[in-house]
């Protein structure tokens, strides 16, 4: 699998306006706890996630969800460096051994990989796209990605002015649409798409943080709250997994603060960086 090909899914993946529609959805089933003092099997209710009954909701918000590379192009627009260290460790991709904590993985190296294409990194670039291939091949994407990418190619192929240009894009976020309604997957896309927000708002807020003059920087910051949403509402949805509630735990004290503040100013971000960073740390 090439660098483009691991690219230009996740590109479009995760390039879409929210929708907040969140909805604890579970279907509860019978487990056996134990016997009875009267030799009696002993149940309790617990709840069981199902992928199936919320595929719905997690392709609507997927779907209709703020663009990671938008951040980190107005990040270089801002001025903001490019700071290896904020980022995952590349010697890191082993530790994601899980289906979830690779399907996290990548996402967090999806919007890395947007940090470092819009400063030119290339030398980043070709490193996490080989991540990138592994962790499509071991969580069983290779044939989605291969279907989109050859898609997209007949898409650039006819793409001879402005006007198909356009319609290019909207006709490739359309299959995109529907290759993510249609996946077998799709647990593993929102898994991903919330980490790669998670790591696009642990970059913002550190940067901010390191910032002399970060007032365009801070602007920028304040207009996460619609992006913090999408994660929390994701994550809640999911949070019945119990590989997936720790996660959603560590959101709730940022998504309540988020709620209650004013505004987000330099004493806001001193409150919630932490909180993100946690969370990111968390992930990897």
């Amino acid at each position: 699998m090439n660098l483009i090909r691991s690219k230009s899914i996740l590109s479009i993946f995760v390039a879409m306006l929210i929708v907040f529609s969140a909805c604890n959805n579970s279907t509860k089933t019978k487990v056996k706890k134990g016997e009875t003092s009267d030799g009696k099997s002993a149940y309790v209710d617990t709840e069981v996630f199902d992928i199936v009954k919320v595929k719905d909701q997690i392709v609507e918000i997927i779907q209709n969800s703020p663009n990671t590379a938008e951040i980190a192009k107005l990040l270089n627009e801002a001025g903001a460096s490019y700071i290896v260290d904020l980022t995952i460790p590349l010697e890191d991709a082993e530790k994601f051994l899980t289906t979830t904590q690779t399907s996290l993985g990548l996402g967090l190296y999806a919007f890395d990989y947007q940090y470092a294409n819009v400063y030119n990194r290339a030398d980043i670039l070709t490193q996490i796209g080989q991540i990138e291939a592994q962790m499509i091949d071991k969580l069983g994407l290779s044939s989605e990605i291969k279907t989109s990418e050859e898609y997209m190619q007949r898409l650039r192929e006819n793409a001879d002015d402005k006007d198909s240009i356009n319609l290019m894009v909207t006709q490739a976020i359309n299959f995109s649409h529907t290759q993510i309604a249609n996946s077998d997957h799709v647990d593993v896309y929102a898994l991903a798409f919330i980490a790669a927000n998670v790591e696009a708002l642990h970059i913002l807020t550190q940067l901010t943080l390191f910032a002399e003059n970060n007032e365009q920087l801070l602007s920028l910051f304040g207009k996460q709250r619609e992006r913090a949403l999408s994660v929390f509402a994701l994550l809640e949805i999911m949070s019945v997994d119990e590989s997936v509630s720790p996660y959603y735990e560590q959101m709730v004290p940022i998504m309540k603060y988020l709620e209650k503040a004013r505004k987000l100013s330099n004493n806001e971000l001193q409150d919630i960086a932490p909180m993100i960073e946690r969370l990111r740390e968390s992930m990897h």
